[in-house]
């Protein structure tokens, strides 16, 4: 029977994402984190598609062999969510502070007010307290969750040889490092050996960690909070915007950059220790919904930056139905047993 649910007349495509993984989780990633967002814009394909061709290109090669390469850390290093969080939060590192330099350039378009609001020591602090944390959740953790969700067989499978393993961290390589030179050309920036040598230093040193943090180390316990799936839907929705009214608080001088930067930090870290304090056991809808939840802020945005030509629909609707699957494949009524997300 098709993992997403009954066969409909979508169930051929259904089928096809179920016998190749990989184009699911390469439809997850880039597919929520930019052109949800419209970070990425769809309606460049008819604006401009050049730039469209060459934006799948480049986050293919940075989102999905990034998603990819943590996702089968995981699996054979016999970890949990920890391991793919502090493995999300590396590769924040590679892509906005090695590839396009976001975390240190203060003139960078993404960034705004907020490459001179706590910029010291050559880093954007209050930027890289949200957008590091940002791609380690919506980029690879959030992906990693709805592909073992619609896909429960490849929870505990690799996704990849170790020929494919080896191709992919090479395509990853070579992407940076276009990246990395397409973005010092256009831009004239230029980080500097120092801090490119501790961003890379950083990145070994959150895989160091990621590989000996314990299994269990994020794992919810038996006996906590039961949420509503309601509840949790709420949950996710509010986190993002939450997270953008901290990191703007001090932009009107209202805070220092220094406790702007920390109240970042620490309200991402109250959500996740509330996330982890959750019971999740045969909760796999309450995952759902609150996966749904952290989704939607992002496809408001992407629809609003679109407006005038809002093609990034297209991607909601896609998105939409994906979950109505899920939603029904965990539906109470069901009656299927289904391997857990660890």
């Amino acid at each position: 029977m098709n993992a997403l649910g009954p066969s409909t007349t979508g169930g051929s495509l259904l089928e096809f994402l179920k016998s190749h993984p990989v184009v699911c989780l390469l439809l997850l990633t880039p597919g929520i984190p930019e052109y949800l967002s419209s970070s990425s814009a769809i309606n460049a394909v008819i604006l401009n598609p050049p730039l469209f061709l060459f934006q799948i290109l480049a986050n293919l090669g940075l989102y999905g062999s990034g998603a990819l390469l943590i996702h089968d850390a995981k699996v054979r290093w016999h970890k949990g969510w920890a391991t793919v969080i502090i493995l999300g939060a590396a590769y924040g590192i590679l892509e906005e502070g090695v590839a396009l330099s976001t975390l240190f350039d203060p003139h960078a378009g993404p960034v705004g007010t907020l490459g001179v609001y706590g910029h010291w020591l050559g880093v954007n602090w209050v930027w890289s307290a949200g957008i590091v944390p940002f791609h380690s959740l919506w980029s690879i953790s959030l992906p990693i969750l709805l592909l073992g969700l619609a896909l429960p067989e490849t929870t505990h499978s690799s996704l990849l040889s170790r020929r494919g393993t080896a191709a992919v961290f090479t395509i990853l390589v070579i992407d940076v490092l276009l990246l990395m030179i397409i973005v010092n050309h256009a831009s004239g920036y230029w980080m500097g050996g120092p801090i490119l040598l501790l961003s890379l230093l950083s990145i070994g040193g959150l895989v160091w960690a990621a590989r000996r943090v314990p299994a269990d180390a994020l794992a919810a316990r038996d006996g906590k909070e039961v949420p509503s799936d309601r509840r949790l839907t709420i949950l996710g929705i509010s986190f993002f915007p939450v997270v953008l009214l901290s990191q703007g608080l001090g932009e009107g001088s209202v805070l220092p950059a220094a406790v702007d930067f920390a109240l970042v930090i620490f309200v991402q870290a109250l959500y996740l220790r509330y996330v982890t304090r959750i019971s999740w056991r045969n909760r796999k809808r309450g995952m759902v919904a609150l996966a749904l939840g952290l989704t939607m802020p992002i496809a408001f945005f992407g629809v609003i930056a679109e407006l005038a030509l809002p093609m990034t629909l297209l991607a909601d609707v896609a998105l939409g139905l994906f979950f109505r699957r899920l939603w029904a494949k965990y539906s109470p009524n069901n009656g299927r047993v289904v391997q857990a997300v660890d």
